[in-house]
């Protein structure tokens, strides 16, 4: 039984004289320090070619809509200067004011509907690129041997439009200074666009 108890013991003191070397050689072994790069987002939003692209897409679309809500418009107008001419209380004024009471409410519907859709698509466009951006950045940062990157937003001016509003834009940052050395953006845009992502 004896046997037994010092065989146990002599593992505790073993397993504990072992942990204790394990915590001290931890604690002195020296930690690596994080690489840290920052990026200016706003500038790469600006540049890349793929939102270039989708931002002419979205330009075309509206252009088209605004178009086809002028050819409702220009319509209006001609029931409208005709309805003037008409005998009042006519079946062919009836018919013409319901008509012209059908596309007003389309016309409304209409560009309602386009405010919409166009809204949508660019919350799409930025969430999308967005993306792209953040999954390009760990590529480059893998490659680059970066742990971190974070947005620099020390580089937007502070609008002094009032007290509450500047304190309110201070207050909203979260990087004081980054070394340009350490500011990947060009790299990025480079990488984006080099690769033509989109």
């Amino acid at each position: 039984m004896s046997r037994r108890r010092n065989a146990t013991w002599i593992s505790f003191i073993a397993l504990t004289t072992g942990f204790i070397f394990m915590a001290g050689y931890a604690m002195n072994a020296p930690i690596k320090p994080a690489v840290v790069a920052v990026v200016d987002l706003e500038k790469v939003f600006n540049n890349l070619d793929s939102r270039a692209t989708e931002e002419a897409k979205i330009i075309a679309m509206r252009d088209e809509m605004v178009e086809k809500a002028d050819g409702m418009r220009d319509e209006l107008e001609l029931i409208s200067a005709e309805l003037e001419s008409l005998e009042a209380g006519s079946a062919t004024m009836i018919e013409m004011n319901d008509q012209a009471i059908s596309i007003s409410g389309k016309l409304r519907a209409f560009e309602t509907y386009g405010k919409l859709l166009i809204e949508r698509e660019q919350a799409s466009t930025l969430r999308n690129t967005y993306d792209l951006i953040r999954i390009e950045a760990g590529k480059l940062s893998e490659s680059m041997g970066i742990d971190l990157v974070l947005l620099n937003d020390s580089i937007p001016v502070v609008d002094l439009t009032d007290a509450a509003g500047t304190l309110q834009q201070i207050s909203a940052r979260r990087i004081l200074w980054a070394n340009n050395t350490l500011d990947i953006t060009e790299k990025l845009l480079a990488q984006m666009n080099g690769a033509g992502a989109g």
